[in-house]
């Protein structure tokens, strides 16, 4: 049930970047910005909502937040009115980037047990 709720958080956190960010130009750096915000903290919500890691949270955060890119750069365009941004497709490769380095599964780190001197 967490990994549910970590999914639908993570969609609610896109949304609403795509919302806010669509009300600004995506001109210069912004669309960059929103990138790699958005790939943070969509990428935040589903693994620490649902302490999820792998590559299905991985690729869940990755479409998530690139799509909240895309369609805040559509809002941005006035929803087709203009033409679309190009920084826009920057930005949804950065913030899926980021967002599957945050939530892909981590190399475990095997620890050598210390050798007694008498065994």
């Amino acid at each position: 049930m967490s990994r549910i709720l970590s999914v639908l958080a993570g969609a609610a956190v896109a949304v609403f970047g795509a919302l806010v960010a669509g009300e600004y130009d995506y001109r210069g750096i912004l669309p960059v910005v929103v990138g790699l915000a958005l790939g943070v903290l969509v990428s935040e919500a589903v693994a620490l909502g649902g302490q999820w890691r792998g590559w299905v949270p991985a690729s869940v955060a990755t479409v998530l937040a690139a799509a909240g890119v895309i369609w805040g750069g559509w809002i941005a365009s006035g929803e087709g009115v203009a033409p679309y941004p190009a920084l826009a497709w920057l930005g949804a490769a950065l913030a899926a980037g980021v967002a599957v380095a945050r939530t892909r599964p981590r190399a475990t780190v095997r620890r050598r047990r210390a050798r007694h001197p008498l065994d």
